[in-house]
């Protein structure tokens, strides 16, 4: 897709084989230190064909933690991750492990499956999306409860939308790195692809609960730990949450994300205490998990991220 009236000539730096950094970019530091991009991961390249390229990776912990993100944030930051090779330390990209991406107007476009106008271009509510998910990302934890500990982890330490150029840098947070790079045996993996046009946060958030449970097709969860996962508003009662949480997300993944999802409760008593999610791919899986799941801690990954080897 060609850009809008921020690139009026549809042709992006990158397209032209020009280095988009900036002297200012090159100098931008921390303690001293360069800023490196990092590039796609080549996975994206190789299924571009089939839609939209590449998957996203992080550990188990942040897949059933609450994101506390809107739609637009969750869509900058899946096409975030999936820049993001799991197995490689974020060392290999910058010297301090402070590790920035790229996420540009199109790539927002492509996930959110916005119609393309005739004239080509990049539709402008992508722009108004990536901008306005940029402005509120700093101020966004994920959070889990760890034992007694209740944890809450910022996403990134910086996010800047680059007006008149289409494109937005997003600089993970030093603590959020532990848990997407240098994954080994707990991580959960699937298709950006999946999560292609889904229009509520909901969707997003159930799809990426399933995907903790992707190799057995099954995900049993308690209703406390799923209000938590899901984000739903405290005052939501159960009616409430079957209503707008979980019937319109199950429709949704069912429609749109290569999925068939069933789904039941259990009860103790009179109360829904926990529910049970079964589905199943409607084609194969192309992810070929053997190496990722084959990877385990280093002597070097236990040095800097030493929870990983527990």
């Amino acid at each position: 897709m060609r850009g809008y009236a921020d690139n009026p000539q549809g042709v992006s730096q990158m397209d032209k084989g020009m280095d988009t950094d900036t002297d200012t970019d090159t100098r931008a530091s921390l303690h001293g230190q360069p800023l490196a991009f990092l590039p796609h991961h080549q996975e994206e390249a190789e299924q571009a064909a089939r839609g939209i390229g590449g998957s996203l990776t992080m550990s188990r912990a942040l897949a059933e933690s609450a994101h506390g993100l809107t739609l637009n944030e969750a869509r900058v930051m899946m096409l975030a991750m999936r820049c993001v090779d799991p197995r490689l330390t974020p060392f290999k990209y910058a010297r301090n492990g402070y590790v920035k991406v790229r996420v540009t107007a199109a790539e927002f476009a492509q996930l959110a499956d916005m119609k393309v106008p005739a004239d080509g271009y990049t539709p402008r509510a992508a722009y108004e999306g990536l901008k306005a998910a940029c402005e509120k990302l700093y101020e966004r934890t994920a959070s889990w409860t760890d034992g007694k500990r209740k944890v809450h982890m910022r996403w990134v330490w910086k996010a800047t939308y680059h007006e008149g150029e289409a494109w937005a840098e997003v600089c993970f947070a030093p603590d959020m790195t532990q848990h997407i790079f240098m994954l080994g045996e707990k991580f959960v993996r699937y298709r950006l692809e999946l999560a292609r046009g889904l229009r509520s946060v909901y969707s997003t958030n159930l799809l990426r609960l399933l995907m903790t449970q992707k190799d057995t097709g099954y995900k049993t969860i308690t209703l406390e730990d799923f209000r938590a996962s899901m984000e739903v508003p405290p005052t939501y009662r159960y009616a409430d949450i079957k209503r707008y949480a979980i019937v319109p997300a199950v429709k949704e993944l069912n429609e749109k994300a290569d999925l068939l999802i069933t789904w039941g409760e259990t009860k103790r008593g009179r109360a829904v205490y926990s529910l049970q999610f079964k589905f199943k791919f409607m084609t194969h899986d192309s992810l070929d998990d053997q190496a990722l799941e084959q990877a385990r801690p280093t002597e070097a990954t236990q040095e800097v991220f030493p929870e990983l080897s527990a």
